[in-house]
């Protein structure tokens, strides 16, 4: 149904001579995306989902789970706990934390 709005939008856009630009509704912005937005991937050694937690830590509430290969956007704040870097993130509209060894560029 998205498709179809965004679609339909773009190609009103080309008849009328209107420019449009998409922006993602999940991008944060300012402090911390050192003035743009970041995007890394999420990449499992296997393939499997990686969990997007509460804060950064294996013992913390999982909030979603990232399928392989899908984007997220980075804030751009970063803790080491348990010989783990954890990143924070945005995974459509969903903020969390991810281990920095399941993203990949």
């Amino acid at each position: 149904m998205k498709t179809q709005i965004i679609a339909r939008t773009m190609l009103l856009a080309m008849l009328t001579g209107l420019s449009v630009t998409a922006t993602p509704g999940f991008a944060q912005s300012g402090p911390g995306n050192y003035g743009s937005v970041n995007t890394a991937y999420s990449c499992s050694r296997d393939g499997d989902t990686i969990n997007l937690r509460s804060r950064p830590g294996q013992q913390f509430k999982v909030l979603r789970k990232i399928p392989s290969g899908k984007p997220v956007v980075l804030i751009g704040v970063s803790r080491t706990v348990d010989n783990y870097t954890w990143q924070k993130v945005n995974f459509y509209g969903a903020v969390g934390w991810v281990r920095g060894d399941f993203l990949c560029s």
